[in-house]
């Protein structure tokens, strides 16, 4: 069985959905920055790492050793020693199509220019949001009327897709 950690942030809505999906793959820790993430009020987690130091992050994933760490709404910046200790072995969930609205708020920007509406997955590189895409699903923008609307399909769709693609890669 394939080892992952998660990165998550304040919401933590995916890292849920991470767990709940568990098959061929274990979460054997989950990464926060957020001491005010809405997860940790849940039991039954995995344990919990919350820090603001990548160096202590990366000492506890150098002990881990996962086979694959997923970013999934952790809205820090991963520091080039990390991505490099880690190549290949970790991937981000981001919400537009890139390589357009990279960065933060991509999916209010993308809904607000009706343009690149959907979400991205993709390894992490040490540029920002450039590394070579797994899978991308495009949602029509036109069809909701507020980003609120529009937000709720793209959660189903990140819901949908992120534990597909983390299955898919333990496989």
């Amino acid at each position: 069985m394939k080892k992952i950690v998660v990165f998550f942030g304040k919401g933590g809505s995916n890292f849920l959905n991470i767990l709940k999906q568990q098959s061929n793959y274990k979460v054997v820790l989950g990464v926060t920055n957020r001491e005010d993430s809405e997860v940790l009020k849940n039991k039954n987690l995995p344990p919990i790492l919350i820090s603001k130091d990548h160096n202590e992050i990366l000492s506890e994933l150098k002990q881990l050793n996962p086979d694959l760490i997923v970013l999934a709404g952790y809205m820090r910046i991963v520091p080039e020693y990390i991505i490099n200790e880690f190549k290949g072995k970790i991937i981000n969930l981001h919400p537009s199509i890139l390589p357009d609205f990279k960065g933060l708020n991509a999916d209010r920007l993308s809904f607000e220019a009706k343009k690149s509406t959907g979400i991205t997955i993709h390894y992490a590189d040490i540029e920002l949001d450039s590394g070579s895409i797994i899978l991308q699903y495009h949602i029509n923008a036109d069809k909701y009327k507020t980003f609120e609307e529009y937000h709720k399909e793209l959660k189903k769709a990140e819901h949908k897709f992120l534990p597909a693609v983390v299955e898919m890669l333990c496989g």
